[in-house]
């Protein structure tokens, strides 16, 4: 079963950030993970929150591919009554951090990619639960061993996810009892065999008080005798 990542991306403006988000799908798809992008591969009849929240819950993991959406040269950032001039100001689309924090919120690994210049706010930043890969926007910079090495570690998470999350999903009703006992451990199998002899011994107590003081066995024996005497 193929392991199923969702992609948060803008829509490419410029011939350069095209390329890159193809290298990135491509490299994707090389290391075998089966990428899923609303309006490309994904399509709804629901609002973009609904379908896009539906997505991310079937997927393993998520990856933000951030770069440039909006740019100003100067400008001003309010922080507690004090005006801070800024400049050359670069914001991607803020629906990457919309689909950060949805994915986030269902504990999927991420993986952050994000362009060297954009504004490190929200969740394009580190010091969260993941580093973000700052990088030019150069397909070479895709097939540096630097990227390869990060992208692997981060498919190490989604492969434990995925498998995490198998564990919990196991259909108990299709699992022979030979291969239940191995899936249990020690402590596991004591208080299941403490539970058992538990059952058996109310059983029988309740079999002898309705055998009027005879075990089962006793009430077999007694029953061939009656049936003797007669």
């Amino acid at each position: 079963m193929s392991i199923r990542v969702f992609i948060s991306k803008g829509s490419a403006a410029t011939t350069e950030q095209r390329a890159f988000v193809d290298a990135v799908l491509d490299m994707l798809d090389t290391v075998g993970l089966s990428p899923r992008i609303m309006g490309e591969n994904e399509w709804s009849h629901e609002q973009p929150l609904k379908a896009i929240r539906k997505i991310i819950k079937e997927c393993d993991g998520a990856v933000v591919i951030a770069f440039t959406r909006t740019k100003f040269d100067a400008g001003i950032e309010l922080k507690k009554d004090i005006e801070i001039p800024v400049s050359e100001v670069n914001l991607p689309t803020t629906w990457n951090h919309i689909e950060a924090a949805m994915a986030y919120s269902y504990e999927l690994p991420l993986l952050v990619i994000a362009e060297n210049g954009l504004k490190p706010e929200g969740l394009i930043e580190d010091g969260y639960d993941w580093r973000v890969y700052w990088t030019d926007l150069e397909v070479e910079k895709v097939k540096s061993d630097s990227f390869k090495g990060f992208l692997q570690s981060w498919k190490e998470a989604v492969e434990d996810k995925k498998l995490s999350s198998n564990d919990s999903e196991i259909d108990l009703s299709k699992i022979g009892i030979g291969k239940l006992f191995t899936m249990i451990s020690i402590p596991q199998l004591s208080k299941l065999i403490g539970v058992i002899l538990t059952v058996l011994t109310l059983v029988a107590g309740t079999a002898y008080k309705l055998g009027g003081g005879d075990w089962p066995w006793q009430q077999s024996e007694s029953n061939k005798s009656l049936k003797q005497d007669k």
